[in-house]
Parts: structure tokens; sequence; C-alpha cells
């Protein structure tokens, strides 16, 4: 919106026919050197001596953003009968210029609507307003009144019109999802520029991506990438057009690059980085991305992403490594299966006594998938420990599921004829 009301301030200075006698209004000299032909009566007014100093005035107080004595200046054209209908429409169409500097564009609508009503403008100057008037139709969510009046528009002008108009079109008619329509406009002005604009690239996008075809899509992205690499939004297209067409390993890619240039900032962001490089069999980079995220504050601290961490070191084999994102995760989860990854990892370290612990509050904790597991694991823990009745108590727990049964009791038999072996040897040593 700002962008618009930018664009209006600009055509004030030049769009306005301020002349005094010897003098043209630009618009004027154009018409001039494309048509030299007698413009009828009514077009060939000029303003006279007093009107232009007020015109001119009340440009200058606009050009400072002095809305309201600028406004002041005009209004008071308006109420006097010492200027001509001409002289006065001038000054109804540089009120539009006012209204739209202070952004009211409902107001700079109906008071351009107005200065054309009055019949005093030239014709060119009405049709330039006409264009005006579908911008602002168009920023104010009116695309059928934009359409009804660049149609006008387009009928009123001579030779070949801009590509900025086609692209205006295009986009009221995306608006009104006439997607067919808006795909002629759009590439009717991209093909009149031998440097695309990005946001016309944007509307042919969007027109593509909205009836879902993909596969005509992608050479659009990949070139949008080449030519502006750090907008962000291309890249995030590219990458869910990838997905679309089954293609994980450029997908992939192009999240990569995404990450590379730093435009991945959010916590949800990077663990999702840091997801994918795990899926994508790169524990180490996964790891990588989430401790440093989870230690500088960008990425959240919370259960799923230390259970990520964790994962993401086991995969890599560094144990150690795992064992702090897991007893995070164990603490702040209501259910044991954390404590029981923090086992294996310590099983692994053979930190047997840490494993026995770890395992006891996940089975208080509960909630597991595979109880009987655990109970089988914490036996094979305790008996490490020589913690042999205890032991011998989580092996029958584990019994109790038919397909640990046969280990479980193994296992049992293991720790009996152990004990068994060490009573002989202490009978014969009292012997």
């Amino acid at each position: 919106m700002k962008r618009l009301a930018s664009i209006l301030l600009t055509l004030t200075l030049f769009a306005v026919p301020i002349s005094l006698s010897g003098w043209q209004s630009a618009e004027a000299q154009s018409a001039k050197k494309e048509k030299p032909s007698k413009p009828k009566t009514v077009r060939s007014e000029v303003l006279g001596k007093n009107a232009f100093k007020r015109i001119e005035e009340a440009q200058n107080l606009l050009a400072e953003e002095k809305y309201t004595e600028s406004l002041e200046v005009l209004r008071s054209m308006l109420d006097s009968d010492r200027f001509k209908p001409y002289e006065k429409a001038v000054a109804i169409q540089t009120m539009g210029y006012v209204y739209a500097g202070q952004g009211n564009y409902p107001k700079t609508i109906s008071t351009f609507e107005r200065a054309i009503a009055t019949g005093d403008l030239p014709e060119r100057v009405v049709n330039g307003l006409s264009y005006n008037l579908a911008q602002l139709n168009l920023a104010e969510d009116r695309p059928e009144k934009a359409l009804e009046l660049l149609d006008k528009w387009f009928a009123g002008f001579e030779g070949d019109p801009p590509a900025e108009a086609f692209a205006l079109k295009a986009q009221a008619h995306l608006s009104l999802d006439q997607f067919s329509s808006a795909e002629d406009a759009i590439r009717n002005a991209l093909s009149r520029v031998e440097e695309p604009k990005q946001q016309w690239v944007r509307v042919l996008l969007s027109v593509l991506l909205q009836q879902e075809r993909y596969k005509e899509a992608q050479p659009v992205l990949v070139d949008a990438v080449e030519r502006w690499p750090g907008v962000k939004a291309f890249w995030q297209h590219l990458t869910s057009v990838y997905y679309e067409l089954n293609d994980e390993k450029l997908a992939f890619v192009a999240q990569r690059a995404m990450h590379v240039q730093g435009m991945l900032t959010t916590s949800r962001e990077l663990s999702s980085m840091a997801q994918l490089y795990l899926y994508h069999n790169v524990p180490i980079k996964a790891a990588q991305i989430l401790q440093v995220g989870m230690d500088n504050g960008t990425i959240e601290k919370t259960e799923k992403n230390y259970e990520t961490l964790a994962l993401a070191y086991m995969h890599a084999r560094e144990w150690s490594d795992s064992i702090e994102p897991l007893t995070r995760a164990a603490e702040m989860s209501d259910k044991g299966k954390f404590y029981v990854q923090l086992a294996e990892s310590y099983v692994q370290d053979e930190e047997w006594a840490k494993a026995e612990a770890a395992l006891v509050k996940a089975l208080d904790k509960g909630g597991l998938d595979n109880e009987a597991n655990s109970w089988l694991l914490l036996g094979i823990a305790r008996t490490r420990i020589e913690q042999y009745d205890s032991a011998i108590k989580a092996f029958r727990k584990a019994g109790d599921d038919d397909e640990l049964a046969k280990d479980a009791f193994r296992w049992i038999r293991s720790i009996e004829r152990r004990l068994a072996e060490k009573k002989r040897e202490a009978e014969q040593g009292d012997g």
C-alpha cells in the first residue's frame, strides 16, 4: 500500500496539467510528439496564472507531507468563483493525490472519480486516472472494478500498452481465481521485458501452483532461485514442488541451500532441518544443528527436540553425547520410554549400574511400548552388577511375555548355576 502511495505521489508532479502562457504540461508536450493533430477545445485549456500558483503551492505542501494545508489550498479553489471549471477539475484531481499520500485510498478513489465526472479534464489525463483507479481498486480488493477500468484504459491507450498494464490485469484476474485469463496476461507482460520482475514471476507461480501444475512450475522456480537466490519464498515453493514430484533428494538439496544461506531462523525451521539430516542419514549434522540451536536459544528446549538430538547422537554412535538430551527428555516426559533409551546408551558403554537405575525409573513411570523387554534388560543389568535375587525377579516379570519367556528363563538358569557354583566353592572353602 505504501508503494502504491509513493507511485501516485510521483505521478502528482507529472500527471497534473499545470501550464501557463508559454508553458505546456508534460502531457501536452508528449501528446504533440505522438499526435500532432489539433486537440479539441476543452482539451487545449491551460491553467491561468493564479490557478497555477495555487496548484503548485498545494503540490509543494504535498511533497512536504503537509496534507491538511495542501487540502485547504485546493478547497479554497473549489469554493471560489474566480477559477474556471478546468482549473477546478485539476484541483480535484490534485486532492486525490493528497488523499493517496495520506494512505486514504477509498477517499482517493472517490476523488479521482469526481475529477473524471466533471468532464473538464483532457482525455489523456482521464485515461491516466482510470489506470490509477484500477490500481487503487485492486489494492482495495475490488478486482471486478479494477478490470472494468483497465478495459477502459486499454481501449483508450494509443500504441502498444506497456508490460506493467498486463501485469496489473493478471493480478486482478488472479484475485478472482480466473487462472486462464491471469496466465495469458502475465505471460504477455513477461514476454515484453528482457528481465522479468520478481512480482510478475510470483503471479505466474501462483497461477500454476493453485492449479497444481507442478511440472510447469518447477523450471519457473529453478530460474527464480537462480535470479533471486536470497528470496526464501522461492526456495520454499521449490522444495514443496520437488516433494509433490516425489523427488526427495532435490527437495533436500533445496532445503540445505536455505540453511546454508541462513534463511532458516525459527525453532521449527531449524529442528525440521535437523530431522531431515537425520532422515537422510547425516546424523552428526542433525546433532550439530540441534546442539548449537539449543545452546544459543534459537531452538526450543522441548521434549521432542531433546529426543531428536539424542537419536541423532545415537545414530552417529556418539553414545556418551546422547546421555544429556535423553536425561532431559526423560525428565520432561510423562512416560518411561526415554529412560529406556537412556539405559540403552549406558549399556553401550557398559555402565550397568546407571542402566539399572534408568530402567527402574522407566518402569515406575510406565507407558512403555514393550514393558517385558525392559524387564529383561533390567534383569541383565542387575546380573552384571551381581544383584542376583532382584535380577531373577525382573526375569520372571519378563517371562510373563510368551515371546521372551525362553530367554528370561535361560538367564534365570544361568544365575542359578552361578549361585550354585558359588555355594559349592564356599562349602569347599569351609571344609
